[in-house]
């Protein structure tokens, strides 16, 4: 299951054999509980939780620090057999507030070293949810990256993950590699040349460019415009850009 899927209550249909081969049900609460605990072992701050097994049932109780030990001790849990669901009482300690909170994602989220003018991230808070949002390219795992890291801030409650991965194309690398020379190239954009958080973001798939943040103005914002227009192979042009004058 992946990790940014994980919640609170977390369902498997697990097929009904065990390791040993025999059937779930052959298996004491005791027994289960005890695996589950060998499982939690491998992360110090795992290992003080309680463990409560009913049927195929596991129940974790305990405080951990940050959601992302939270997830971990699920995932961990529904990778023993024979446990096909893991209820969670689990309590992490609250934000401060979504605004201050908001600031540590975003910084968080900035920081994250492999992100480029062709990535677009985005978010949102309520409650110490966190919602990424956006796309980024394929050449690693970016998405699942950017999730370890935010769910490791203290005060997050829960990430829902709706970072979108751009379908791997080598022909949409080649329009990156041309649209960043031509616009990089440009009087107006030269000053970003070399940076990996430019205002604006470039995003290219299956030969469609959406242009996305912020520029200085209406010039700058119809010259980016053109620069995608005129390259050639490109298809579509989606001009999102938001002018800050």
């Amino acid at each position: 299951m992946p990790r940014d899927r994980l919640v609170a209550v977390a369902l498997l249909t697990a097929g009904a054999l065990v390791a040993s081969g025999l059937p779930v049900a052959a298996q004491t609460p005791s027994q289960l509980e005890r695996r589950v605990r060998d499982e939690l072992q491998g992360e110090r701050a795992l290992q003080r939780l309680e463990v409560q097994a009913a049927g195929a049932e596991v129940t974790l109780t305990g405080d951990l620090d940050t959601f992302w030990l939270k997830s971990e001790a699920i995932r961990r849990a529904l990778d023993v057999d024979g446990v096909e669901t893991v209820v969670t009482e689990i309590v992490l300690p609250p934000p401060e507030s979504d605004e201050a909170l908001a600031e540590e994602v975003s910084r968080v989220v900035r920081n994250y070293p492999n992100t480029t003018v062709f990535d677009y991230l985005d978010g949102r808070i309520n409650g110490g949810v966190v919602t990424l949002l956006g796309r980024v390219t394929a050449e690693r795992d970016k998405r699942g990256e950017i999730f370890e890291r935010v769910a490791k801030i203290p005060g997050v409650q829960d990430v829902v993950n709706e970072i979108g991965v751009l379908t791997p194309s080598t022909a949409d690398d080649r329009l990156r590699t041309i649209l960043g020379r031509s616009i990089f190239g440009s009087t107006h954009f030269q000053r970003f040349a070399g940076a990996r958080n430019p205002p604006f973001r470039i995003i290219v798939e299956r030969s469609v460019v959406t242009l996305a943040g912020y520029v200085q103005g209406e010039i700058e914002r119809r010259e980016m415009e053109q620069i995608a227009r005129q390259t050639q192979g490109v298809l579509r042009v989606i001009n999102d850009l938001e002018t800050v004058q």
